[in-house]
């Protein structure tokens, strides 16, 4: 085979794969959030969580770790979102870390709710009206921007205000009338997301899948907020 038509076929072969490297990043990153708000991207036994539910929870750790990244700098709080924090192999960035609370906070909800349910635990009329307060306090806090990019309406939120109420209900519920002797922490720590006891007694009874497919997809930090700096 002559040189020219050699280089011919090389520069053809390295045109073609810079194409497809091009078609597949393009892919990748043509990640469109609203378009998955109805898939469902946590699974906690039977119950699946759609992404518009699991906006309340992005909202509600973005609004938080926000004030922090206000705090840190002003001008451009992105740089706390992505701060990187090195301890061993707990060492991961600010939007990861928050990615993880917002995860594991609705995967206990759901458990915790559920087990409520189980054990006939309710809401008072008191708590309801506790629920409605701050579900409206919530969608007021919320510009339009922010409603339109999780898909939440305060349907949703009331709904969601009443299960965190009542799965922290049931948490009090195990502090009150489980054996915790064997632990050291307090016993409010422990039944959080990443306590000992939720993590060893509880959470190792119920079936957890995640969408990843999704969840890999999605950045804290650049969702609710910082949408301007984009």
């Amino acid at each position: 085979m002559k040189n020219g038509v050699k280089t011919v076929i090389v520069i053809f072969i390295v045109v073609s794969i810079l194409a497809l490297a091009a078609v597949c990043k393009k892919t990748l990153n043509n990640f469109d959030y609203k378009d998955h708000l109805d898939e469902a991207v946590i699974n906690v036994d039977d119950v699946s969580i759609t992404l518009r539910e699991f906006g309340y929870y992005i909202y509600d750790v973005e609004a938080f770790v926000q004030k922090q990244a206000l705090i840190y700098d002003p001008q451009n709080p992105k740089h706390w979102w992505n701060t990187h924090f090195s301890a061993g192999v707990d060492s991961q960035f600010v939007c990861d870390y928050a990615k993880n609370v917002a995860v594991n906070t609705c995967i206990l909800d759901e458990i915790y709710y559920k087990n409520a349910v189980g054990q006939g635990i309710t809401l008072s009329s008191l708590e309801e009206e506790q629920a409605l307060d701050d579900a409206k306090d919530m969608y007021d806090s919320m510009n339009p921007k922010q409603l339109e990019a999780t898909g939440l309406d305060m349907e949703i939120i009331v709904r969601m205000k009443k299960k965190h109420l009542l799965a922290s209900k049931y948490a009090q519920y195990v502090i009150e009338n489980e054996n915790m002797s064997g632990y050291a922490d307090e016993p409010e720590k422990l039944v959080n997301w990443d306590g000992e006891y939720y993590l060893n007694e509880i959470l190792p009874k119920h079936a957890i899948q995640t969408n990843d497919k999704v969840m890999e997809k999605i950045t804290l930090g650049k969702i609710t907020v910082n949408c301007d700096l984009e």
